[in-house]
């Protein structure tokens, strides 16, 4: 189920802007999560961490793509889209770890933080303010 909604979460962040750099960044730390991940797994988690971790990593890349800082594009909900995500691959992360490699200390605290910061900030990033409208409109 948490797959299917990093897919929602995806196709409503959207495509554009594309952002390569944030690609290649999320990537690198995902392939990195899942080098780190891979000793600890065996049979089918094999590869459904590798789908998960792919999902998740294209999540964050979309939200993170969107936020645009350089080009002084960004918004509030932008960048809690952004942040939010960077917390819920936190917080899954945290259950991997806990689950499959080894104990992780306050888990439970660490995970359901980060889910539900996560969870508030991405609902938050669907909310347009009407000042930043008369914002652009005056531009």
């Amino acid at each position: 189920m948490f797959a299917i909604t990093h897919i929602l979460y995806s196709s409503a962040f959207g495509i554009k802007p594309l952002d390569l750099k944030a690609g290649l960044v999320m990537a690198v730390m995902s392939s990195f999560c899942y080098t780190f991940l891979y000793s600890y797994l065996s049979g089918p988690f094999t590869y459904l961490v590798a789908v998960y971790v792919a999902l998740i990593g294209f999540m964050g890349w979309r939200a993170m793509a969107g936020v645009q800082l350089c080009n002084d594009l960004w918004t509030w909900t932008k960048l809690s889209a952004c942040i939010g995500s960077v917390l819920f691959i936190v917080s899954d992360l945290t259950i991997a770890v806990n689950k499959f490699c080894f104990p992780v200390p306050y888990s439970r605290v660490i995970i359901m933080a980060t889910y539900y910061a996560a969870q508030m900030l991405i609902a938050l990033s669907a909310v347009e303010s009407r000042e930043e409208e008369v914002f652009r409109k005056q531009k």
